[in-house]
């Protein structure tokens, strides 16, 4: 799918992080290459990560690492 390939770009990138992150929507359109519509939940989830809030104000998104010991 188009839509989950243009994610494959931050999935790396948030992969080679430990710790919780916050992206400015500028930062995201760099990574990805292109204008941000919607992170993709599937692209962010398969990098240990989950989109904890989208702050329109800042214009950025908190990505919250997932505490892998609970999806056990």
């Amino acid at each position: 799918m188009e839509s989950e390939t243009k994610y494959v770009a931050l999935e790396k990138f948030l992969m080679d992080k430990t710790e919780n992150i916050t992206l400015t929507f500028i930062e995201i359109n760099e990574i990805i290459g292109q204008k941000l519509p919607v992170p993709s939940d599937s692209a962010v989830f398969k990098a240990g990560y989950k989109v904890e809030k989208i702050d329109f104000k800042t214009k950025s998104v908190i990505f919250s690492k997932i505490d892998q010991s609970s999806k056990n």
